[in-house]
């Protein structure tokens, strides 16, 4: 008895920890980011672009010799992202995404569109911000030779994509003796994803040879998705690419500062991953490309790829470029551009049950139309799967209760003495034909399924300002008057009330304490984790109570 109380407080309290991701005891606060400003401070604009020594080295990310950056910024609205472009070397210093709202507003409030790239030196109060998407052409001929980042020539400096115009197409011009070289980035309605092309044109009467790079500049402030969070979580902030032995390699950025990552890859893509979105580099998947990821002396973080040398004849025209995604992560958007980019939607380890079941749950959105419910009718779902092992659970745990007398005697009669003790509870379990474990391995059998449901929820954009009803307007925040967390700690001492009492007085008082402590944490869990923990304990205590009165009916 003693054991099977053991192994399952011991199960609960793997649950616990394994659903609260090691809770942050120092989260984010509450903040609000604001937008990128116009004009562009030159200590934030600074190139850091490679200047690469050999075909096979690691660009490196030195500030020093950067063009001056112009604060005549290009501008760029389309339905799904709004761009500032800079012309010194025509990096996209700032993006934001207006179908994504930062935050909703509240009574008198009015929200800006959720910035994904940032350039600012007060984006969180007095920090500076820094996340920009980098390309250039470089020279491979050694550090000090000219690394082309000069300014670019546009004819406009706003650009807005108007009714009806599937894409917007933005031209920088730059001549350097001779070579003339366009950078166009093309935009697309209702599409996070931008071309980025380079047209090289060489009119001198020597050969032109460069190498194109991509990069993304980032520097270790915290995941804009949870500054603007009032449910702030412990997920992934860092870089991944497609390695040479898995299509989804995390690179955390501390890691990258003690070992620059470098690796030559076919396909592949260069990412920084946030909660609920993605921003990444994605080159020709039918060629080989060069990908690192470092940290630079002033703490700055890069991935990104170089390809090798592209070169151009006096007369001939080449061309070269890649794709940069900006924007949410949707996998089915993600996996049609390169393989493994997709899995930045990270489930973890339990992923192969966490996809299926985000499968379904978008099925059944598909029917009711709200999130809110397609995670009761998911959950409901779950549990019908595992019907007959709840079953047995709680048949096991009905039996237990019903020897609960008896094992108060078996106590009494043996007071202190273990051993004694021990041996009488086998032996009545034996004449009773009770498994004392009856009650607890249905329920580990069923935790990687719920911990994978966890994640599905946890992981989902869709969720993200999803309402349900009545008061919950965002199932991604928390409870702002917190009656769900407090039901699912009431509907946790229900289910202790149907369930026996553990012998142990100290293990007794654990159990009791066990929906104080849960409610306390989930008073601060997204509204969608605390619904779906709710309509579980829920259909838990409907089976259990009726299993319970057909084992009492049947003594």
């Amino acid at each position: 008895m003693d054991f099977q109380r053991t192994l399952l407080i011991g199960a609960i309290a793997v649950v616990g920890v394994l659903t609260l991701q090691q809770w942050n005891a120092d989260y984010p606060g509450t903040s609000k980011s604001t937008a990128v400003t116009q004009s562009v401070s030159s200590t934030l604009a600074g190139s850091d672009m490679p200047s690469l020594s050999s075909d096979n080295a690691i660009p490196s990310t030195n500030t020093t010799g950067a063009s001056k950056p112009s604060t005549d910024l290009i501008s760029v609205k389309t339905d799904t992202i709004d761009a500032l472009i800079d012309p010194a070397g025509g990096d996209i210093i700032s993006l934001s995404l207006p179908e994504y709202p930062a935050w909703l507003p509240e009574d008198g409030e009015t929200s800006v569109p959720f910035q994904l790239l940032v350039n600012s030196p007060d984006c969180l109060g007095e920090q500076t911000c820094v996340f920009t998407a980098q390309s250039a052409l470089a020279k491979s001929d050694g550090p000090n030779a000219d690394n082309q980042r000069g300014i670019y020539q546009v004819k406009q400096s706003s650009y807005t994509m108007e009714n009806g115009q599937d894409a917007l197409t933005v031209d920088l011009y730059k001549n350097t003796d001779g070579v003339n070289i366009t950078k166009s980035f093309t935009f697309y309605r209702d599409r996070y994803d931008v071309s980025v092309d380079y047209k090289i044109t060489n009119n001198s009467n020597k050969v032109w040879k460069d190498q194109f790079y991509a990069q993304l500049k980032r520097d270790n402030s915290e995941d804009p998705s949870q500054l603007n969070s009032k449910a702030p979580m412990n997920t992934f902030l860092g870089a991944a690419v497609h390695s040479s032995e898995e299509p989804y390699k995390k690179l955390a950025f501390d890691d990258s500062a003690d070992k620059p990552f470098n690796e030559t890859v076919k396909g592949g893509y260069a990412a920084m991953l946030q909660h609920y979105f993605v921003s990444a580099w994605i080159p020709d998947q039918d060629a080989d490309h060069k990908y690192y990821a470092k940290q630079n002396k002033e703490g700055y973080n890069f991935v990104g790829f170089f390809d090798n040398a592209l070169t151009a004849q006096p007369g001939e025209t080449v061309e070269t470029g890649a794709t940069l995604y900006v924007g949410p992560k949707n996998q089915d958007i993600l996996k049609t551009h390169a393989d493994g980019l997709e899995l930045t939607v990270d489930y973890g380890m339990l992923w192969f049950l966490a996809q299926p079941l985000f499968a379904i749950l978008k099925w059944i959105h598909s029917i009711v139309g709200n999130w809110g419910w397609s995670i009761i009718l998911l959950t409901v779902l779950v549990k019908g799967i595992f019907y007959p092992l709840n079953a047995t659970s709680f048949r096991s745990m009905a039996k237990m209760r019903k020897l609960g007398p008896k094992l108060a005697e078996l106590k009494e009669q043996f007071g202190d003495d273990r051993q004694k003790m021990s041996q009488a509870m086998m032996e009545l379990y034996k004449k009773e034909k009770v498994n004392p474990m009856g009650g607890c391995l249905p329920i580990l059998v069923q935790m990687p399924v719920f911990i994978a449901l966890y994640w599905t929820l946890l992981e989902s954009v869709e969720l993200r300002q999803a309402p349900w009803l009545g008061w919950i307007h965002d199932l991604s925040q928390m409870d702002p008057y917190f009656i769900l967390p407090l039901i699912m700690g009431a509907s946790m001492f229900i289910q202790q009330m149907l369930n026996p009492t553990p012998p142990d007085p100290v293990q007794a008082k654990v159990m009791k304490m066990m929906p104080v402590i849960f409610t306390f944490f989930f008073l601060f869990f997204p509204a969608g984790l605390v619904l779906y923990w709710v309509t579980n304990n829920t259909l838990s205590i409907i089976q259990q109570y009726f299993i319970t009165k057909k084992i009492e009916r049947e003594g």
